[in-house]
């Protein structure tokens, strides 16, 4: 019962905050600049009946799945690698931690460069900035295994390929599913900035043309529509995270 009445009161503070955005814009702002709620939803009708929010909605999940998928599943396989070879990670360590740190926006310049005005760049931006933080949860994931099962196989004869399936695999999978909901996450966060690469469709493209319009109403509905789909996005890959955890037999918090 209190979560029920945390989450009411929870939708009427979201209430209270349209009502007091609708007022102070209404009374004191320049609706040019700040918008009401009113005419946002207006906006946002008038985006629903012509089709082009779920147009742009459409596009940018496609781009999202296709840059989550790409990094995630590179870093997964990466990393189960480093982890179980603790020698090749020290090798290329210097190359691990000289990228990570680089924020996919630094490379912008250059992937227009590269790879032109398109799909690929965004795609990349999203691949590149998922790919180090789930690197580095699979490699702490394999680092965590009791070394004494990795030993008792050896000595039982097993082989890599059975030491991966059997052990090293299910041992790091909790922290793959972790990976995924933060990678999940970063992909989202940073779509927006691959899409302002010159597409012209998503809601990033929606952000930068309602700017160029000067029409803020529009910008406000895609930002929101952002929002809506992250939060969305966090809460599905939560709950895979937690039914992970109970199909694996461990307590969620």
């Amino acid at each position: 019962m209190k979560i029920i009445s945390l989450r009411i009161a929870s939708v009427a503070l979201v209430i209270v905050f349209l009502a007091i955005w609708q007022f102070l814009a209404v009374k004191f702002a320049n609706p040019h600049s700040i918008p009401p709620f009113s005419i946002v939803w207006e906006t946002f009708l008038e985006m629903l009946k012509s089709g082009v929010l779920q147009e742009a909605i459409k596009d940018s999940l496609k781009r999202f799945v296709i840059g989550l998928s790409i990094g995630a599943s590179s870093a997964i396989v990466i990393g189960l690698i480093l982890g179980r070879y603790a020698s090749l990670e020290i090798l290329l360590e210097p190359f691990i931690q000289l990228f990570r740190p680089i924020s996919p926006i630094a490379w912008l310049p250059i992937i227009v460069l590269w790879l032109g005005i398109g799909e690929s760049g965004a795609i990349f931006v999203i691949a590149y900035a998922v790919f180090f933080p789930v690197l580095s949860l699979c490699i702490a994931g394999v680092r965590s295994i009791n070394p004494t099962l990795l030993k008792m196989a050896k000595n039982f004869g097993a082989n890599e390929r059975l030491i991966f399936t059997s052990i090293i695999l299910p041992g790091a999978f909790l922290h793959i599913a972790s990976g995924l909901k933060l990678a999940a996450s970063i992909a989202w966060i940073h779509l927006v900035a691959g899409e302002m690469l010159g597409i012209q469709s998503g809601l990033g493209y929606l952000i930068i043309d309602g700017r160029n319009l000067l029409q803020i109403d529009q910008v406000i509905v895609a930002v929101i529509w952002i929002g809506i789909l992250g939060y969305g996005i966090y809460a599905g890959f939560n709950v895979l995270e937690k039914w992970i955890r109970k199909s694996l037999g461990e307590k969620n918090d």
